[in-house]
C-alpha cells in the first residue's frame, strides 16, 4: 500500500517542484554569470525579476492548492453529527436495559 502512494504524486507537487529546482539552478548560474561578466548583469536583472515573478505565483498556487485538498478532504472524513452511529448506541442500551 504504501508504495503505491509513493508512487502516487500529485501534478501540481511535480510541477512545483520542478519549476523550483529550475529557478534554484537558474539563480546559481546567474549568479556565476555575473561572476565572470560583470558587464551584462543590468540585463539579468530583468530576466531575474520576471523569473522570480513565476517563482511567487508557483509557491502561492501550489499552497492555496494544498490548503483546499486538506480542507475538502478533512471536511469529507469528518463524522457527521446525526450519524447512524447514534442510532445504535441507542439500541445497545435498550438491550442492557433490558437484559
Amino acid at each position: 500500500m504504501k508504495k503505491t502512494k509513493e508512487k502516487f504524486m500529485q501534478y501540481s507537487k511535480k510541477m512545483a517542484s520542478r519549476v523550483t529546482i529550475f529557478w534554484m539552478i537558474y539563480r546559481i548560474a546567474n549568479f556565476i554569470v555575473v561572476l565572470i561578466r560583470p558587464e551584462i548583469s543590468k540585463s539579468l536583472v530583468d530576466l531575474t525579476t520576471g523569473l522570480d515573478t513565476i517563482m511567487i505565483f508557483n509557491v502561492g498556487f501550489y499552497t492555496g492548492n494544498s490548503i483546499s485538498e486538506k480542507t475538502i478532504l478533512g471536511f469529507g472524513k469528518r463524522k457527521s453529527l446525526y450519524s447512524s452511529d447514534d442510532e445504535s448506541d441507542e439500541k445497545d442500551e435498550e438491550d442492557k436495559e433490558v437484559g
